[in-house]
């Protein structure tokens, strides 16, 4: 490198002020000093830079370029500092998140849209992910924070408690079904609406599924809880979803709610992270956000 930022604010000085002892006083050092860099920099590009006249110096048509380049450069250093400064105190910077499809569907909508609303410097990126891979994901440094049901190996991790995450069965409102829970292996006996992409909770189904030996029938993949809800009240099959969107939609549609009569529908959820000591000050911020919505969601 032919030069430094110290070069180039002391010419910028100097093109500025149209004399060396401006550029000196700016710079607080002594006008020797500001000649002898301007001298370097003329030197390292074999050019004039400076027309010395009885009134001060001015730039020659190379200083003139290189002031423009020069300007250029500075305020990129300003604004790299600027950046870095407000990644350091935790006002800037992106969130890598991991959770399984529900809260994602939800309660982290909510949440992290009012976080947003009130950090505008700070992004979050999310993915829908099994609550084993998350948790391996968040050990490997590859995300922030993970929300994972209790069921995943957590040792080595820092864990808060969540909001609860129930599991229920809906099916068409004219659906003649004997009152009660409905084993999951009765449910397999139905044709499935399930959700589109392989989500988390695909994955979670299909593994209780393999564990009995069976094969659920997904009829129609689907985006969003609301649309499913929508093609189950028109008869096309019966679906899995959480307790929290089941009710909400059956408000208003034609659907019936039923408990699944198996354990593991009632999970128990984690927000995760590493250390918390050790995240960047705005995933802090995120965290420290998600406490607070479990606490007003009581």
């Amino acid at each position: 490198m032919k030069f430094d930022l110290i070069d180039l604010r002391i010419f910028l000085a100097a093109v500025d002020g149209g004399s060396l002892t401006v550029a000196a006083k700016q710079n607080n050092v002594v006008v020797a000093a500001v000649s002898a860099r301007l001298k370097r920099l003329e030197e390292a590009f074999d050019l004039e830079l400076f027309e010395r006249t009885g009134r001060g110096i001015k730039p020659t048509l190379a200083g003139e370029m290189l002031a423009s380049h020069a300007r250029q450069i500075m305020d990129d250093a300003r604004r790299i500092e600027a950046d870095l400064d407000a990644f350091a105190d935790g006002r800037s910077g992106r969130v890598r998140l991991l959770s399984n499809t529900n809260m994602l569907a939800e309660h982290l909508p909510q949440a992290l849209g009012a976080f947003l609303a009130q950090n505008p410097d700070i992004s979050v990126s999310v993915e829908d992910k099994p609550s084993l891979e998350a948790v391996n994901m968040l050990k490997q440094g590859q995300a922030d924070i993970a929300i994972v049901a209790s069921s995943a190996d957590m040792n080595g991790l820092e864990r808060f408690r969540f909001v609860p995450d129930r599991l229920v069965l809906i099916v068409p409102g004219d659906m003649d079904m004997p009152l009660g829970p409905v084993a999951f292996s009765r449910v397999l006996d139905f044709k499935l609406i399930g959700q589109q992409g392989d989500p988390a909770l695909m994955q979670f189904l299909r593994r209780h599924a393999n564990e009995l030996g069976r094969t659920p029938h997904f009829r129609m993949l689907i985006n969003g809880f609301e649309a499913t809800c929508r093609v189950v009240e028109q008869g096309a099959g019966v679906s899995i979803v959480p307790e929290s969107a089941a009710r909400r939609f059956a408000a208003y549609m034609k659907l019936q709610v039923f408990p699944i009569d198996e354990a593991w529908v009632e999970r128990e959820l984690y927000v995760c992270v590493k250390n918390e000591m050790q995240l960047p000050g705005y995933a802090r911020m995120l965290l420290a956000h998600l406490k607070n919505y479990v606490r007003d969601f009581g």
